[in-house]
């Protein structure tokens, strides 16, 4: 079989010079080097061996000729699971939230240019699209809601909404969650496959702003008597709260909150640093007991941008892939969704060879980062001050020691739940 291939090559390859030598001299470059590239992808295909690693170039190569290569298993995911660890062999789910590409913001497109973006999506592999409502009795807003659950409805993509905290409304939202709650039982009832459920953003973050009476946007949920409205919420309104490794009154999200929860959207305020994120992804796994889909910033944030901070490297993005891929059940691609390196995760999450260099990427990363210090981290980065880093130093060595503190505990002691509230004061922050 190899012999009559190589022969077919030959043939073609002789047949294919009189044709480059008739375009060439007819100018036309452009299709004399597309023709050029089919060929060696051809060559490629043909000298592969025949072993487990054919079909990781095949999709590579099929990718670079613009030839989508989908696998279905990717289409119908559901983390909504019993056991909150997934296995090696699982896929994961892959969210966008408000995407940075317009031509993506499907809740502002309409008929078949929002059918096409959605597909679009779908096709460059995400099954959960996020975005952003500030109030219910909004018409306008309902109406471009509805629309877009309608067109999500005869597909497999679920449709999240987001919900502001103090932190970030306005004078426009609407906290009446006894309303929002109302509106998304009828809104599940009415598109029962597209409509997933909601999260509340920066659940257990802080608040900056001078007219906020809470500095804790967790005291406002308190004050304003959310538990009572989630009392009302049907099964199949899914409530995913929106919480940081480095939060505060995370003790609260656990004994207060997590009754009413179906799972959690997890983000780190140190994404910059992933030395300790596997040791945070196995606490908070221990201490929730709930899927968890983990935020992935491929552009960069207000604190590390106000700081002089240059974007997040690739070997960054891709170290925070590997990692959040054996550990979340679920990822959620923020703002950046377009950005090549996550466009490269997404057609080869599935291949073996590049796992294995993002692994790679994983390890320069935090050999990197145990390389930093805060005189040299403000020489390289040319930084007014560090303070983001220092801090982010604090909360990984808080980390740390929850992290060496429960795997010092007995099988006995984790199945106690006494071990969570002394875990919970080592990594909390109140003040």
């Amino acid at each position: 079989m190899f012999f009559i291939n190589c022969l077919l090559l030959v043939i073609s390859l002789i047949t294919t010079f009189f044709l480059f030598f008739h375009l060439y001299s007819q100018g036309n470059n452009t299709f004399v080097f597309s023709i050029l590239e089919f060929i060696i992808n051809k060559v490629q295909l043909l000298s592969l061996p025949n072993d487990t690693y054919n079909y990781d170039l095949l999709q590579n190569i099929n990718a670079e000729n613009g030839i989508k290569n989908i696998n279905t298993k990717k289409q119908i995911i559901s983390i909504n699971k019993n056991s909150h660890h997934h296995d090696a062999d699982e896929y994961i789910s892959i969210g966008a939230w408000v995407p940075l590409n317009n031509s993506l913001i499907l809740q502002h497109l309409k008929g078949e240019v929002q059918k096409n973006a959605i597909k679009t999506l779908q096709n460059q592999g995400f099954h959960e699209y996020y975005f952003a409502m500030n109030n219910f009795e909004d018409t306008e807003s309902t109406k471009l809601t509805e629309e877009l659950l309608k067109s999500t409805e005869e597909t497999n993509l679920k449709i999240i909404i987001i919900l502001r905290p103090p932190s970030e409304g306005n004078s426009d939202t609407n906290y009446d969650w006894k309303g929002w709650i109302k509106y998304f039982n009828a809104l599940e009832k009415k598109y029962p496959k597209s409509f997933e459920g909601f999260t509340i953003d920066d659940f257990n973050w802080i608040s900056t702003k001078e007219d906020t009476k809470f500095k804790n946007n967790i005291d406002f949920m308190e004050h304003s008597k959310l538990i009572k409205a989630l009392e009302d919420k049907d099964n199949d309104v899914k409530f995913y709260p929106t919480i940081y490794f480095e939060g505060r009154k995370t003790d609260i999200v656990d004994t207060k909150y997590d009754d009413y929860t179906d799972g959690f959207i997890v983000a780190s305020g140190c994404y910059y640093n992933v030395s300790t994120l596997k040791k945070e992804f196995t606490i908070f796994r221990e201490i929730f007991e709930k899927s968890i889909r983990y935020v992935v910033y491929p552009t960069i944030t207000y604190n590390y941008s106000r700081q002089g901070y240059n974007p997040p490297t690739d070997q960054l993005i891709q170290a925070t892939l590997s990692i959040a891929s054996d550990s979340a059940d679920g990822l959620i691609i923020f703002r950046d969704t377009d950005k090549p390196v996550i466009q490269e995760y997404l057609v080869n999450q599935d291949n073996k060879k590049y796992l294995g260099t993002i692994t790679k990427m994983k390890e320069l990363q935090i050999n990197d980062e145990k390389m930093m210090t805060t005189a040299n981290l403000k020489k390289l980065l040319n930084l007014q001050d560090a303070e983001q880093y220092v801090n982010c130093q604090k909360w990984s060595n808080r980390f740390n020691k929850a992290y060496d503190e429960w795997k010092e505990l007995s099988q006995k002691e984790k199945e106690n739940d006494k071990w969570k509230k002394e875990i919970l004061e080592i990594i909390k922050k109140d003040k």
